[in-house]
């Protein structure tokens, strides 16, 4: 068997954990054990406390940080800028490609295909994977509503294809699926996507889940008991996440004489925060901010139920873990979570609204009548609970998931 040289890019925050984050840990950790896949993580980080390239060997790894510019947004609008800035990037990481054969570069992040592209120009047999973590137009859900709003009616309600000026989200788009060897989407909408809108070749497409080591195995609660019922929200406080439907919900079970409180254990905005406890100054909420996986562990177990309002999200690592604790869950009918889960059997699914005067929401009352029926039927959360472990064990777990990415790697470089 060949050797592989892998090496895994992306973009990240510090002081943030996205579920990026947590794909790539879990795939590094499963890869460690095949001796004949050499891995370097070369890690584009937003650090405004970090001006240097740091090279550290880690247990199985090496990783290799290059940091962003102050004013990433900006450069990332101009191709000139970029281009200048992945050759530079380029210049400072070539060591790591130097006199290796069987290269692979798995992309986490759309906008380093530039990247990518000029270190194949050095290696021209550099193979390259693009992974679609998540449908790039639907972060406008965040930074262009209107646009985000136009494009939904579109594609959902007319059934339609937009404009392709209006659907891609840079000018690095494209070229990370089109130039890609091969393209890896963790979802069956992000395939559909891609074939549909983006007109890609479905056989240059592979569809593999998420995956998660199991974390909960012999811990699991028997019984859940709060003084009030407790729901716990998992995730960046942000609009597309939907909290706001949440507290929308729980004001709604408050008028009907229900006490419950929320969990809502994530990093927002400073300002976003503040304007939501401000709104919402008559429920019982617990912001925790950025917490570790294992402080996070403890509500996973104590909780009675989670709930993910989102309305845009892929093969979300909250609900994996969630389902990997069995806990009873609601969740938005919404792309990769309507795909994840079964209404009524392995959880509880909450309806979408499309207005042409609001756009897209979730269906708080809906969302309350199902907060409602976990609260007063314990043997619907006992049911809900064990099959969705079920589910975690079935179609979550990481063995499958490293075995199909390898897969992915050999025929590569056959």
């Amino acid at each position: 068997m060949k050797t592989i040289n892998l090496f895994l890019a992306d973009i990240n925050v510090a002081g943030n954990t996205s579920g990026v984050d947590c794909y790539i840990s879990v795939l590094i950790e499963g890869l460690k054990k095949y001796i004949n896949i050499n891995i370097c993580r070369i890690n584009f980080k937003h650090d405004s406390e970090r001006l240097f390239c740091k090279e550290t060997v880690n247990d199985g790894y090496t990783e290799f940080t290059v940091p962003m510019p102050q004013s990433p947004n900006e450069m990332i609008s101009e191709e000139f800028w970029t281009n200048r800035y992945n050759e530079n990037a380029y210049y400072i990481t070539e060591h790591l490609f130097k006199n290796k054969e069987n290269m692979i570069l798995h992309l986490h992040t759309l906008n380093l295909m530039d990247f990518a592209l000029v270190v194949r120009k050095h290696y021209p047999e550099c193979k390259i994977i693009t992974h679609l973590h998540c449908i790039p137009w639907k972060g406008f859900f965040n930074s262009n509503i209107s646009r985000f709003n136009r494009l939904y009616r579109q594609i959902y309600i007319d059934n339609d294809i937009p404009a392709m000026e209006l659907l891609v989200s840079n000018h690095s788009e494209l070229r990370s699926y089109n130039e890609a060897d091969r393209i890896i989407c963790v979802t069956r909408c992000a395939s559909d996507f891609l074939t549909r809108m983006m007109g890609i070749n479905p056989s240059k497409i592979a569809i593999i889940c998420n995956g998660i080591s199991d974390k909960a195995s012999g811990i699991l609660p028997a019984e859940r008991k709060n003084k009030d019922f407790m729901f716990l929200y998992v995730g960046t406080i942000s609009p597309s996440k939907g909290l706001l439907y949440i507290l929308e919900a729980m004001r709604k079970l408050k008028d009907q004489g229900y006490t419950v409180s929320l969990i809502a254990a994530g990093k927002g905005q400073k300002v976003y925060v503040e304007q939501i406890k401000l709104s919402y100054p008559d429920l019982r909420i617990r912001f925790t901010g950025s917490i570790s996986f294992d402080e996070l562990k403890d509500y996973y177990i104590t909780c009675d139920a989670g709930i993910i309002a989102s309305l845009q999200e892929q093969c979300s690592y909250v609900a994996i873990e969630m389902s990997m604790f069995g806990m009873p869950l609601i969740t938005t009918a919404v792309d990769g979570l309507d795909e994840m889960f079964i209404d009524e059997e392995n959880a509880l699914k909450v309806s979408t609204r499309f207005s042409n005067v609001y756009g897209l929401s979730a269906d708080t009352d809906d969302m309350a009548n199902k907060m409602k029926r976990l609260i007063d039927d314990k043997e619907l959360r006992y049911r809900l609970g064990n099959n969705i472990r079920k589910l975690y064990e079935k179609n979550f777990g990481v063995d499958e998931m490293i075995e199909k990415t390898i897969e992915i790697y050999n025929e590569l470089l056959l």
